[in-house]
């Protein structure tokens, strides 16, 4: 990566790899790179539309979902979709119940999003297991 950074969230779509927002050196991040592995190179996309750390992301159907996070306002209930063909973001419905630190998984059709902090900076985790089908 160009930018070294934590707590980001990645997708692959097409055989290469998306990395998407975390932290570097306290600040939240809203960047976009993916690496071509054939190439062994790095390069920068459109920025996620909101900064954020501790996000979850799943891919399905060649978009990358990215789901939470946390910033300086606290948790967030974003839920983002990044389409690669196009180049672009799309802000679609939040989530139920804002979280960081959450995992993602796709069976099927349909991304699950699990567990994750509610509160930011403390131990305080949640049992929360929600559906999103795009």
């Amino acid at each position: 990566m160009s930018t070294s950074r934590e707590h980001l969230a990645v997708g692959v779509v097409d055989g290469k790899i998306y990395a998407i927002g975390g932290r570097q050196g306290g600040a939240n991040l809203n960047l976009n790179e993916v690496y071509d592995p054939r190439t062994d190179t790095w390069s920068s996309k459109a920025s996620m539309p909101t900064a954020r750390s501790g996000i979850a992301a799943a891919t399905l159907n060649n978009r990358v979902y990215v789901f939470g996070g946390e910033g300086s306002s606290g948790t967030f209930e974003e839920n983002e979709a990044y389409d690669p063909a196009n180049d672009s973001w799309e802000q679609l419905a939040p989530m139920p119940t804002s979280r960081h630190g959450l995992g993602a998984a796709v069976v099927g059709d349909t991304i699950y999003v699990i567990g994750g902090g509610i509160s930011p900076g403390t131990s305080i985790g949640s049992n929360l297991n929600e559906a999103f089908t795009p």
